[in-house]
């Protein structure tokens, strides 16, 4: 079993737990390993699209946000930095970061 050692690391795991949850529920055929920046333009489209009564200006600055942050050079979820991670996670909850 692996031990967190800095909060930074629970955050992140915390985060990653938000986005994978997600995906299970909306896109459950994705596997893990090969989230890119696609499926999670995808499962926000999604998320946004059950939930109609967010503010549209909100939501286009978090989608700004995530698409700044995301690194193109390495297109996997699990190697983005904990910004990005972060931007989505929040998207996901509805705006809301912890």
């Amino acid at each position: 079993m692996a031990t967190a050692r800095e909060p930074t690391e629970l955050r992140r795991w915390a985060d990653l737990t938000v986005i994978h949850r997600a995906f299970e529920a909306r896109m459950p055929a994705v596997q893990r390993g090969r989230i890119g920046l696609g499926e999670v333009a995808e499962l926000c489209r999604r998320d946004f699209a059950s939930s109609p009564a967010r503010d549209c200006n909100d939501v286009r600055d978090q989608l700004l946000l995530i698409g700044t942050e995301w690194d193109l050079a390495s297109d996997r979820l699990e190697r983005q930095s904990d910004a990005c991670v972060g931007a989505i996670a929040a998207f996901l909850r509805g705006g809301r970061r912890l």
